[in-house]
This record gives structure tokens, C-alpha cells and sequence, in this order.
């Protein structure tokens, strides 16, 4: 997956995340207090939500975690 969390302990619950990511990977939790991400597969690797996550709690990286097959002889 190319996002994760360094520590959801430090999420404030800005929703930054929510409402910049352009692919709606995140969510609210349930008592509104955290965002999680709800939707890792649809990441694609922005970086948005790390730019404006005033914590530094999550992590994008730039494996996707699907290999691409190729057919090099």
C-alpha cells in the first residue's frame, strides 16, 4: 500500500486529510476525533495529505505495492 500511519495516537482530528486528499481515501471516524483511512488502495501517491497533516501521522511512499509484469528478453 502506498499510504500508512506513522502513529494515529497523534492525530488530532484536523480532517485536513479528508478534505484535501483528491481520491477520498480518508474518513472520520466514528466519534469524529480521528480520520482513518478507509480506502488505501485508492491512494495515488499525492502526498496532499502529508503536506497538510499538521502531526506528521501519516506516510506516503511511492510503492504501491503491485508489481508491474514485464517481458524483457
Amino acid at each position: 500500500m502506498a499510504i500508512e500511519r506513522y502513529d494515529l495516537s497523534i492525530c488530532i482530528g484536523c480532517a485536513n486529510c479528508v478534505n484535501t486528499c483528491p481520491c477520498d481515501v480518508f474518513r472520520m471516524s466514528d466519534d469524529g476525533k480521528k480520520s482513518i483511512i478507509a480506502y488505501p488502495y485508492d491512494c495515488q501517491v499525492c502526498n496532499m495529505c502529508g503536506a497538510f497533516c499538521p502531526t506528521g501521522s501519516i506516510m506516503v511512499t511511492r510503492d504501491k505495492g503491485l508489481k508491474i509484469p514485464t517481458n524483457y528478453r
